[in-house]
């Protein structure tokens, strides 16, 4: 592997850690919060609804500049942005603040996943293994965003737990810089793709409207379980309960295994077909969400460090499907529409988290709610045309 491609990874996968790091500080933070500014779970929820929606929304717009663009540019935009938005965030006095805060760190965040996951595909030869190793840095953000929040937060403040993180997402985009006029000087040489088989405008969009729908449903399952899960372990997981430390711990452990998930699966889809894998993946993700919604204590967080791992795995997995289906010129643009969906309009599913919370009292709904949208993901993709362009080993 050459250095170029190895350094490519290496900023892709610390982009991606930081990615999900800074807009997952707020569930875990938020514990604090409702005692420091007096509000409900639900309006606290609300708060962070623009900041989820414009994460995803902004995807759209981010891929398709990256596909005209320099994808770098976009990238260092990426870094700068979302390290001083999440600095801003630390200093919010009011709640309305404190919105407008995560919706800047939701803005320049959006551009993530679009143009750096098109620029990792055009600069690595293994698209499966590139994607899951990517995926299991995402997962990486996710593991430390409760452990940083719930440690910063306990031991100084919720401001901090913003103020260094981004902090070291500036740091991350200094680096990036350097290496783009070191290292990576050769960006815009893409790697060249060797396919089988070819794809008609019609197909293309037709397999990926079929999949717009297995993109909402998973999405908004994500982001349920992201915003849910810290709240849901600090009612149900008693001996942590009250502690930030001991909830953000038991979240942690939940998306370590993730990380496993999306490393393995990710590797998995070069090997086997990904509409086959995708599907098995939600197939086994439906029974052991049921049975969590039954489940406290260590058993509730054992089987929660299932789900994930079977539903993160099918993320890269997804991001497979897309790239075999579509046009190297137009994977910033299909990543954009992807995200606009996953991240964007799914984010009605935090909304939905604390309605249901504040009329029932639990989450016990919500994980029905959750079954649902596992066994219809898992119903469209059985669906899914199974032609595979291959790619070279």
């Amino acid at each position: 592997m050459k250095i170029s491609e190895t350094t490519t990874i290496g900023f892709a996968s610390a982009g991606h850690t930081l990615c999900h790091l800074l807009t997952l500080l707020f569930p875990t933070v938020l514990l604090a919060l409702e005692v420091e500014f007096g509000l409900s779970f639900k309006e606290l929820a609300t708060l962070a609804v623009p900041g989820a929606f414009l994460f995803g929304a902004g995807a759209l717009p981010a891929g398709w500049l990256g596909d005209r663009w320099r994808k770098t540019t976009l990238l260092e935009i990426y870094f700068y942005g979302t390290g001083a938005m999440s600095i801003l965030t630390g200093f919010a006095q009011t709640p309305l603040m404190l919105s407008v805060g995560l919706a800047g760190i939701g803005i320049f965040a959006s551009i993530y996943h679009p143009v750096g996951m098109s620029w990792l595909v055009s600069r690595t030869s293994k698209t499966g293994t590139a994607l899951g190793f990517n995926g299991l840095f995402g997962s990486i953000g996710f593991f430390l965003a409760p452990l940083v929040a719930g440690t910063l937060t306990g031991l100084w403040s919720w401001r901090t737990a913003f103020f260094v993180p981004g902090i070291v997402c500036l740091v991350v985009g200094f680096l990036f810089s350097i290496s783009l006029r070191t290292i990576l000087k050769d960006e815009e040489t893409p790697m060249q793709k060797i396919v089988s088989g070819s794809s008609s405008p019609n197909s293309i969009w037709m397999t990926f409207g079929l999949m717009a729908v297995a993109l909402f449903f998973s999405g908004m399952f994500h982001q349920i379980i992201q915003f849910s899960l810290p709240k849901d372990f600090d009612l149900r997981v008693l001996f942590t309960s009250g502690s930030l430390l001991g909830t953000g711990s038991m979240v942690a452990l939940v998306y370590a295994a993730g990380a496993v998930g999306q490393l393995l699966c990710g590797r998995m889809a070069d090997r086997f077909s990904e509409r086959q894998l995708y599907l098995t993946l939600f197939l086994i993700t439906v029974p052991l969400v049921a049975l969590a919604s039954q489940l406290t204590e260590i058993p509730l967080v054992l089987i929660m460090m299932l789900v994930v791992f079977f539903s993160a795995g099918a993320l890269p997995v997804e991001n497979t499907l897309l790239v075999r289906y579509v046009p190297s010129h137009r994977h910033g643009l299909f990543f954009g529409m992807k995200f606009l969906l996953g991240f964007g309009f799914a984010a009605s599913g935090i909304y939905l988290s604390g309605w249901i919370f504040d009329l029932t009292g639990s989450f016990v709904w919500l994980y029905g709610l959750l079954v649902l949208l596992a066994s219809s993901v898992a119903a469209i993709a059985f669906f899914l045309p199974g032609q595979r362009v291959l790619q070279p080993a």
